[in-house]
């Protein structure tokens, strides 16, 4: 018989899922003299150094989510690199005896990060036309394509004050470390890097929606993944997965339809990279490579078609929340750190706890959620320890009323489906059953105690049937939505002076049991926790940026400059200047 491309789905979803007494197929061991170069870089590329967010950014956190509140800065390189440096950029350096490695506003799972970016440009300033692909070590970008003399063209296919950021995968980073199930992650950092992007325009005052209607070929094309002339003599495990366009722009832009022109015309837009000239040559990651056989076939069944862009939905109102902090908006995605430990003691507020969850429910003109083009289809299931005035139990987050019947007619029907006390009008939280989760949150998360010695933590659960049977590119996008998730809850944490981390391993099928969930439609696929951090003070911390990467002129500084001037001064780097 002949095995569909859903039928690949299944059968890797499967392979790569942990059991209570099996895990799934990994290195067996850490082959630290292979361990894949973090940063990716094109040789011969031309840079344009980028300046560093400045404290002229005083949007604070609640801003970010009020539509309006925040004034949109223009399309230049100081507004490039202050959005890059917030989405993908260097947070800080920690070191323990000779050991040093980054951190970014983008989390990843295990601290590889497969995920690179690139900005497809027309107008924007004294950066020239073009496609970039961003460093993050050094916060400059390479310039991999120079626009040709028809770039009249790309001026109509993208808005004024707007330009398409693109996404890709490196698979072998995380396989690396991870095996088989390493696809998994690189899908969920994809989304991390979705939402990091989104909380970084909001910042600017800018909007950021993924554009649905491109195929994985499509997006190949634009970012010159599939030009095989520049990989000579290097291991396909070191070439990019296209995974994602989206297009920023100015949020009134966006409000009046900016992506349709660009997603009508995709073949203009692949023609125009076919006419330019091309620079770069990419850095080899590892010495040697592992061939991890069921990552590529579920990356090729996976792969999206061209289709048409995807019909809106109804998003809800914005609605009055819960009153936060005016906390910098500015200095809380530059703080935003993984917890590798918790106290075990520390509570959330209940108002706190509440906030959190309304931030999770996607509404109108309100990052992240506004990045994705369709409606919920993973809702958490949350194990709660410390939270103050609920009683500790396993509760149940709806992000869409329309999931209801689903979700009740899955689960067991002996859960309780209480609505809690205190809990706003609105919010879809049900407690299931109450009584005290954490060994079990412990034994779900692969007996990792942070699990269980947080205020809460909680598996996602994704609607997998509806949205595989509508192709099965939706693999992917399910974990997308899910790493969203998770940097919301990330960021909230945060702002409400507590950490979060991630939690890639997990026994799926035990939670399935817990809620005696019989069919294959509602799946586990991401574990998460949040509470009272406890730091090591064995590692110390150093700046994301050299000393000189800081001097480089703010965003105020620079509209000072060149005032004064009449003219910029920023200049383009010479192709040797950006390696240190």
């Amino acid at each position: 018989m002949i095995e569909t491309r859903l039928d690949t789905v299944r059968r890797y979803h499967e392979r790569s899922t942990h059991h209570l007494h099996r895990f799934a197929l990994g290195p067996g061991h850490l082959d630290w003299a292979n361990q894949p170069d973090p940063f990716r870089t094109y040789e011969g590329a031309p840079l344009v150094e980028l300046p560093l967010a400045g404290d002229e950014l005083t949007a604070s956190w609640d801003d970010l989510h009020r539509p309006g509140a925040i004034g949109p800065r223009p399309l230049d390189r100081a507004s490039l690199g202050a959005f890059f440096e917030l989405a993908l950029g260097l947070t800080a350096w920690k070191e323990y005896r000779h050991a040093r490695w980054s951190l970014r506003a983008n989390p990843s799972s295990g601290n590889l990060h497969p995920t690179e970016g690139y900005a497809f440009v027309g107008e924007a300033g004294d950066v020239p036309a073009g496609l970039y692909h961003y460093r993050s070590r050094d916060h400059v970008l390479e310039r991999r394509l120079t626009a040709p003399a028809s770039a009249s063209a790309l001026a109509r296919l993208l808005p004024s004050g707007g330009f398409l950021l693109g996404l890709a995968s490196i698979h072998w980073r995380e396989a690396w470390k991870y095996g088989d199930r390493a696809f998994r992650y690189c899908q969920q950092d994809a989304g991390h890097a979705l939402a990091a992007a989104r909380y970084a325009a909001a910042v600017l005052g800018w909007s950021a929606r993924l554009l649905d209607a491109p195929g994985n070929a499509d997006v190949a094309a634009i970012l010159g993944l599939d030009r095989d002339e520049d990989w000579p003599g290097l291991d396909p495990a070191d070439r990019e997965e296209p995974e994602a366009l989206v297009l920023v722009a100015t949020a009134a832009v966006a409000a009046a339809g900016a992506a349709r022109p660009v997603e009508a015309d995709l073949d203009a837009l692949v023609s125009l990279m076919r006419q330019g000239d091309w620079a770069g040559r990419p850095n080899a990651l590892s010495p040697e490579h592992v061939g991890w056989p069921s990552i590529a076939a579920v990356a090729d069944a996976t792969r999206k078609p061209r289709t048409d862009p995807a019909v809106a939905w109804e998003e809800a109102a914005v609605i009055p929340e819960v009153p936060g902090l005016p906390v910098s908006a500015l200095r809380l995605i530059r703080r935003r750190r993984s917890a590798v430990d918790m106290d075990g003691a520390t509570s959330v507020p209940g108002p706190a706890f509440y906030r959190m969850l309304d931030r999770l429910i996607p509404r109108r003109r309100v990052p992240p959620w506004d990045v994705l083009p369709w409606a919920p289809r993973v809702h958490p299931l949350i194990f709660v320890h410390r939270v103050d005035g609920l009683p500790a139990g396993l509760y149940i987050l709806e992000r869409s009323p329309a999931a209801h019947e689903a979700l009740r007619a899955s689960v067991r029907p002996t859960f309780r489906w209480e609505r809690p006390p205190g809990c706003p009008e609105g919010l879809g939280l049900f407690l299931l059953e109450e009584g005290d989760a954490r060994p079990f949150a412990r034994l779900s998360s692969c007996h990792q105690a942070i699990a269980a010695d947080s205020s809460f933590s909680l598996a996602m659960l994704a609607d997998l049937g509806p949205a595989l049977d509508e192709g099965p590119w939706w693999y992917r996008r399910l974990h997308w939505e899910a790493g969203v998730l998770g940097q919301v809850l990330y960021m909230e944490a945060e702002a409400a002076g507590r950490q979060a981390t991630g939690i890639g391993c997990f026994f799926d099928e035990t939670v399935h049991s817990l809620l005696g969930l019989e069919d294959d439609r509602f799946r586990d696929l991401y574990h998460f926790t949040l509470g009272g951090a406890v730091e090591d003070p064995r590692l110390t911390t150093l700046p994301g940026y050299s000393d000189e990467v800081r001097r480089r002129p703010t965003l105020f500084q620079a509209s000072q400059r060149s005032r004064i001037s009449g003219r910029s001064r920023w200049r383009e780097s010479s192709a040797t200047r950006g390696s240190r």
